[in-house]
């Protein structure tokens, strides 16, 4: 019985030893040139058609191009906004007289390109300001637990980042969300 359990032992042993397993560095089949039909790209390869991802188109860049018209400088020297603000289309805007000031604003948005840069952060990656939530709450939490609680400006410091923190992380959320639907392709 010793010999027969010995002599299965070692065909086991032997049959494990005796595996390769397949070269995954080197393909099968190499791919061949991608051929563009409209939206779609197509692939040949040696095994046959091969449907890749649709094709990239650049993204138009409205908000840009409505600072190289400079639009808001024209409707501040139309006065467009003052005459709504005339004609009572802001009732309670108007009070305050915030219409006016904000059409002052409107020439230093076009110097300071604040729609390109608005244009700019609608590109970032929603799920880039995501992590960065992740991040900013993780780093909280690390800075909670490492803040000693034995001294009121120390509870304190713990609180207002918290606070801070918690903050920045439903903005970056929200913005990730806003973001993420302005992102779609749907």
């Amino acid at each position: 019985l010793a010999r027969f359990i010995f002599a299965r032992m070692l065909a086991a042993v032997a049959a494990l030893l005796s595996f390769t397993a397949p070269l995954a560095s080197r393909p099968v089949a190499q791919r061949g040139a991608a051929v563009s039909m409209g939206e779609k790209v197509l692939s040949l390869d040696n095994m046959g058609l091969y449907s890749g991802k649709a094709a990239q188109k650049a993204p138009v860049r409205v908000l840009t191009r409505i600072e190289d018209l400079r639009v808001l400088t024209s409707l501040a020297e139309a006065g467009v906004l003052s005459a709504a603000e005339e004609a009572g289309v802001f009732s309670k805007l108007e009070s305050a007289g915030a219409i006016s000031q904000a059409e002052k604003l409107l020439p230093l948005a076009d110097k300071l390109q604040v729609l390109a840069l608005a244009e700019t952060l609608i590109n970032v990656p929603a799920g880039l300001l995501t992590a960065a939530a992740v991040a900013l709450l993780a780093g909280e939490v690390g800075l909670i637990a490492a803040v000693p609680d034995d001294s009121a400006p120390l509870v304190a410091l713990q609180l207002v980042s918290g606070g801070v923190a918690g903050l920045g992380a439903v903005v970056l959320l929200a913005s990730g969300a806003l973001f993420s639907a302005l992102q779609s392709t749907d």
